[in-house]
């Protein structure tokens, strides 16, 4: 019986660590402004809002995009102010985007895909 509740307990812990992994390198590439390395965190589609503009988009439009929204605005730093699960399980973050130009809120869904957590939703306004 302890070791059926170690292997849950162990594969709980695996399972927050990857996605702990996931999320630690969205924030990188949103700390360097990186639209290149937050595309490979992306499922096949993205639910994106930049601003006012927002749908479901593919990798490559999100990239240009972003690419502009970040050479536009230079960012300075991200940081996450809240974490959290969804009722469907999705991980997601909340936080603040300094730039030159000012302070954006980016909000985050990362969810669980046979490839690792990937984001599925992602919005900065």
């Amino acid at each position: 019986m302890k070791w059926m509740m170690f292997l849950v307990l162990g594969l709980t812990s695996l399972t927050i660590t990857a996605q702990d992994e996931a999320s630690g390198k969205v924030n990188a590439a949103l700390n360097n402004g990186n639209a290149q390395a937050l595309a490979q965190l992306f499922v096949g589609s993205v639910d994106m809002t930049l601003l006012d503009d927002e749908g479901m988009i593919s990798k490559e439009q999100a990239v240009k995009k972003l690419q502009g929204f970040f050479a536009k605005n230079g960012v300075v730093k991200f940081t996450v102010k809240h974490k959290g699960t969804s009722k469907l399980d999705d991980h997601y973050r909340i936080g603040e985007l300094v730039t030159k130009n000012g302070t954006f809120r980016v909000t985050y869904f990362i969810k669980k895909t046979p490839k690792g957590f990937k984001i599925a939703k992602i919005s900065i306004e």
